[in-house]
C-alpha cells in the first residue's frame, strides 16, 4: 500500500548531522520559568510569558506549561511610523520584539523553535497585512505577514496559516503587558520551524535572536507572535522516545551491464499490526538467513527476528510493496514482489504462522502493486495495469482477492486510473478507499483525482457496484480561478467496524467555512467520518511543510500517525497526533533528512506506538548511517 506523496520535495541541503541539542541555550527558551527571564522585550515592550488559562479559547502549547508572545496590541500603541518590512515607506506601527543574546561556539548551528502567528486582519483589507520576523544579529532569516481569507499577501512577507474562518474574539487576559489583547480568529495553531545561523553571526561566538511583530498600514488591529522551545542547537535533527529496532551492517554488491554496484544493508517499507509490537519489514541485511544480502521480509515479533523463509527473491528481484494484517498479531502479510531479475511484479500473501506463500496473480507483460490487507487477513486489495485481471487494458485499477477468487466488479470507465487502495483494519474488509480519475458516481469531467470511499456489500463479494455502493469524499478541480489542480492522494482507513474513517492528505480548500481550512492550498491532512456532523475536518494546519502520509489508528476518532517534510529545510518529521475537537495535539518523534514511513499501533490499547524508517544517527547507535527500523513509544 502506497500511502506517500512523491519525496522529491527533498533539497540537497547540507544540513549538519552532528551531536543532538543544545537545549540550554538560550537560557529560558521554553518560558517554563513563567517569565521572560534571559529575555529583553523593546520597543513598546507589549510581551510577557503566557500560559493557556491566560488566553479565553484554547491555547495548545507545545512544549512544557508556558509559552512567550509578542503583539502590536492592544489597540494603538506608540512606535512607528517605520519602514519594517523593507517594502518602502514609513507605514509599519507598534513593533514589539522579544530577544536573547547567548554564547555559541561550535559551527554551524541552528535555531529551532515553535510559533505561530495570530493576526485579527485576516478579514480586513489587502494592505492591512501585519508582519513578523526573526533576526539573527539583526538579520532577517523567518518571515511571515497575516494570514488573508482571500489569499492575497500585500506584504513581501509569506502568508502565515489562517486560524478560523469566523470571528471568535478571544483575548489574552494576562501578565499586563498584554492584557486585553484581541485574538479575533482564535488562539493560533503553533508549527515547528528549524533555521541555520548564518555563519557570520557565529564569527565572536555571540548570538542575538530577536522575535519581532508590527502593524502594516494602520494601528487598530492586533497581530500576536507566540513562540516556545527555542533552541540553538548542532542541527536540526530532533529526537522524542525512540528506540532503534535494527541495527546492520555490510554492503551489496551487484554486476549490472557489465558494472559493479554497492548499496548498504538498509531497511525499506514497513508494516504493523494494531499493537505496533509487532512489525514486518524489508531489508536487504542479514538478520538471519540472508548472507548474500537480498531483499528479505524479517518480522520483529518483540522479542526476535523471524525471516519470511518461504519468499525467495534472487538478484535483481525485489519486494516493492507491504502490508501486515492488524489481528492475530499480524498473521498476514500482503506482498508485492519480483522474485528474480527477469520476473513481473506479482502479488502474494503470506502466513507467518504455518510459513506459507500463496501466489493470488500470475501475470506477464504487466504490473500489480500496493497491496493492503484487512484485519484478518482474509480479503486483499492492490493496484494492477494487467488486462486480464481488469478488462481495462493497460490502465491502472484495482483489483480485490475475497479469500478465494479476484474480482473484476468495480472498475470505473477504461481511459482512467484507480490508485492507492486501502482496506479497512478490521476482520470484515467490506470498505476500501481509494483515489480515482475514473467516474465511478457524479461525473469528473477534468479527471481530477478524487478520493472514494467504497462499500463491498455485507458478503465482502463486491456485490452491488452501482453509484450508491461509492462514497464520492472529495469533489475538486482547480484551487481558485486558474489555480494548480488540487492533488488528492493517500487515502487510509481505520478499523471500524462500519469503516467510519477515511484519512486522507489533499492540497485542497475542502473545508473553507471551517475552523481549520486550507487557505494556502499546502498538503494537509482531512479526515471523512461517515455519519459525522460534519462530514469533512481539517485535521493540521501548517503553511511551511507538507504532510507526506497518514496512518490512521485502528479507532481513527483516537490517534494517527503522521510523515511531513519541512519547506524551510527538507527535514522530515514523523510522529503522532491525537484527536481533539478542531485542534489535535502532536507528538513529534523523530526529525531528519531520511526520516520517513510512520506507521501507527497501540500497545495494550492505550500506549501509542509509531515505527518508521530513518539513517540518522539519533541515539549514537547508528554511526553507519544504514537505514534502520525505529521505534517511537510515548507512555
Amino acid at each position: 500500500m502506497s500511502n506517500l506523496l512523491p519525496r522529491t520535495l527533498l533539497l540537497p541541503l547540507l544540513l549538519g548531522l552532528a551531536a543532538p541539542a543544545l537545549a540550554q541555550i538560550p537560557l529560558n527558551g521554553g518560558f517554563e520559568t513563567g517569565t521572560l527571564a534571559n529575555w529583553t522585550p523593546g520597543g513598546d515592550t507589549r510581551a510577557g510569558a503566557v500560559r493557556a488559562s491566560y488566553v479565553s479559547g484554547t491555547l495548545l502549547i507545545p512544549e512544557g506549561t508556558w509559552a512567550a508572545a509578542i503583539s502590536t496590541g492592544p489597540g494603538a500603541r506608540a512606535s512607528g511610523p517605520l519602514d519594517f518590512d523593507g517594502f518602502g515607506g514609513n507605514n509599519d506601527y507598534d513593533l514589539s520584539w522579544l530577544e536573547s543574546t547567548s554564547t555559541v561556539t561550535f559551527s554551524p548551528a541552528y535555531v529551532a523553535f515553535d510559533w505561530a502567528f495570530a493576526s485579527s486582519e485576516q478579514n480586513e483589507l489587502d494592505q492591512y497585512d501585519d508582519v513578523m520576523d526573526i533576526k539573527v544579529d539583526g538579520t532577517r532569516i523567518f518571515s511571515r505577514s497575516s494570514c488573508k481569507l482571500n489569499g492575497s499577501s500585500y506584504s513581501p512577507f509569506p502568508n502565515a496559516n489562517c486560524q478560523n474562518a469566523t470571528q471568535v474574539n478571544n483575548t489574552i487576559n494576562n501578565p499586563a503587558a498584554l492584557n486585553g489583547v484581541n485574538l479575533r480568529f482564535g488562539p493560533p495553531t503553533f508549527q515547528r520551524a528549524c533555521l541555520q545561523i548564518p555563519a557570520a553571526a557565529l564569527a565572536d561566538n555571540s548570538v542575538t535572536l530577536r522575535f519581532s511583530v508590527a502593524d502594516a498600514n494602520d494601528r487598530n488591529i492586533d497581530s500576536t507572535l507566540f513562540i516556545d522551545d527555542v533552541q540553538i542547537r548542532t542541527s536540526c535533527n530532533e529526537v522524542g522516545s525512540i528506540i532503534q529496532r535494527t541495527s546492520t551492517s555490510g554492503r551489496q554488491m551487484e554486476l549490472k551491464g557489465g558494472t559493479f554496484y554497492q548499496r548498504s544493508a538498509d531497511a525499506r517499507l514497513i508494516a504493523n499490526d494494531a499493537t505496533g509490537e509487532t512489525v514486518a519489514f524489508v531489508t536487504n541485511a542479514d538478520l538471519g538467513g540472508n548472507p548474500n544480502l537480498l531483499d528479505q521480509i524479517y518480522t520483529w515479533t518483540g522479542t526476535a527476528f523471524v525471516r519470511a523463509s518461504n519468499i525467495n527473491v534472487t538478484s535483481g528481484g525485489g519486494i516493492s510493496g507491504l502490508a501486515m494484517s492488524h489481528q492475530d498479531g499480524g498473521r498476514y502479510l500482503a506482498i508485492a514482489a519480483r522474485l528474480t531479475d527477469t520476473a513481473t511484479t506479482q502479488i502474494y500473501r503470506y502466513d507467518r504462522t504455518a510459513n506459507t506463500l500463496t501466489a493470488l496473480t500470475n501475470t506477464s507483460g504487466c504490473e500489480n502493486g500496493s497491496p493492503t490487507i484487512n484485519g484478518d487477513g482474509g480479503v486483499i486489495a492492490f493496484e494492477s495495469t494487467c488486462n486480464t485481471l481488469t478488462g481495462s487494458g493497460t490502465a491502472k485499477k484495482i483489483v480485490v482477492w475475497n479469500g478465494s477468487s479476484l474480482s473484476s466488479s468495480l472498475f470505473g470507465t477504461a481511459n482512467c486510473t484507480m490508485a492507492e487502495p486501502s482496506l479497512t483494519k478490521n476482520s470484515n474488509g467490506r470498505y476500501l478507499a481509494f483515489k480515482s480519475t475514473c467516474v465511478h458516481n457524479g461525473n469528473n469531467t477534468d479527471g481530477n483525482f478524487e478520493i472514494y470511499r467504497f462499500d463491498r456489500g455485507s458478503n465482502g463479494n463486491n456485490s452491488g457496484t452501482t453509484a450508491g455502493n461509492f462514497t464520492r469524499i472529495t469533489t475538486t478541480d482547480t484551487n481558485g480561478s486558474g489555480g494548480p489542480a488540487t492533488i488528492n492522494t493517500s487515502p487510509a482507513m481505520d478499523g471500524s467496524t462500519n469503516g467510519t474513517y477515511v484519512y486522507f492528505i489533499s492540497t485542497g480548500n475542502l473545508t473553507p467555512s471551517a475552523a481549520l481550512f486550507n487557505a494556502d492550498f499546502s498538503p494537509e491532512i482531512f479526515r471523512h467520518q461517515v455519519g459525522g456532523s460534519p462530514l469533512l475536518t481539517q485535521r493540521t494546519n501548517s503553511s511551511d511543510s507538507a504532510y507526506v502520509s497518514v496512518d490512521p489508528d485502528t479507532d481513527g476518532s483516537l490517534n494517527y500517525a503522521y510523515e511531513r517534510i519541512s519547506y524551510l529545510n527538507a527535514q522530515f518529521s514523523v510522529g503522532f497526533r491525537r484527536v481533539s475537537g478542531t485542534t489535535d495535539v502532536e507528538t513529534n518523534l523523530a526529525t531528519g533528512l531520511t526520516t520517513k514511513t510512520a506507521r501507527f499501533g497501540r500497545s495494550n490499547t492505550v500506549i501509542p506506538i509509531v515505527n518508521f524508517i530513518s539513517s540518522e544517527d539519533f541515539l549514537g547507535t547508528n554511526a553507519d548511517h544504514n537505514a534502520e527500523i525505529w521505534q517511537g513509544r510515548v507512555q
